[in-house]
């Protein structure tokens, strides 16, 4: 593919590379050459080790010596686990975010609903994908706790890779129903609610998903990233 005439800044070809990976365009075990990507996104390679180095912080990138950078490829145990975790978590963050949200949060949650929605129905899954997970990260912004923040951030994203990898074709993952009742239990009030939904919700992730089956049939790079084209 032609590269964009400008070249793009590294948090957007983060971005582009994790709505690849979590949106399906980058099978898990797909191998993220250097060389390949500098050239995908018109840059040199000393650009994209540090993003690559970024995207294994996230969990969503494995870095093997002497072999370079894959897609993770999360196990059947790691999925339940990561979910078992983000439901041992989240229920805390929704209590404590219900005990200090303010208007203005309550704003931002309903905000980036309403942009998911558009996504979907714009078929921009990877900007679903990525708005699905800012909403639960939102959730643990709001508790002002930094260290909770950033527990609740690896997780939305190792979990976003496991969405990727084991989601049955006919399901979407989060609810946006799931989203908007999370904010309505907030708006109200009521704790135990909050927490009961958010649970809930959660579970219902785990039952979008086929853990009968992994791996994914590997997509060229160059393809994954085609779209880019169309910037040229």
């Amino acid at each position: 593919m032609t590269a964009t005439t400008e070249p793009m800044t590294d948090d957007e070809i983060h971005r582009e590379i994790f709505d690849a990976i979590v949106g399906g365009r980058l099978a898990p075990g797909e191998k993220l050459g250097q060389d390949e990507l500098g050239k995908v996104f018109g840059v040199s390679k000393t650009r994209i080790r540090p993003i690559l180095h970024r995207l294994s912080d996230q969990k969503i990138v494995v870095m093997e010596p002497m072999r370079g950078a894959f897609v993770a490829r999360p196990s059947v145990e790691d999925a339940r686990a990561v979910n078992a975790a983000r439901q041992i978590i989240e229920e805390g963050v929704i209590r404590a975010a219900t005990r200090v949200a303010q208007p203005q949060h309550l704003k931002m949650l309903r905000e980036i609903v309403a942009e998911e929605q558009r996504a979907r129905e714009g078929r921009n899954g990877g900007r679903a994908h990525r708005l699905t997970g800012e909403f639960h990260c939102e959730l643990a912004r709001i508790t002002g706790n930094d260290v909770v923040s950033e527990v609740v951030r690896e997780l939305v994203s190792r979990d976003s890779l496991v969405v990727a990898l084991y989601q049955r074709p006919s399901s979407s993952g989060c609810s946006l129903g799931g989203h908007a009742d999370l904010v309505d239990k907030i708006e109200a009030g009521d704790e135990d609610a909050a927490a009961h939904a958010m649970r809930h919700h959660l579970q219902d992730v785990m039952e979008t998903l086929d853990l009968g089956e992994e791996g994914r049939k590997s997509q060229a790079l160059a393809k994954a990233f085609a779209h880019l084209g169309d910037k040229s």
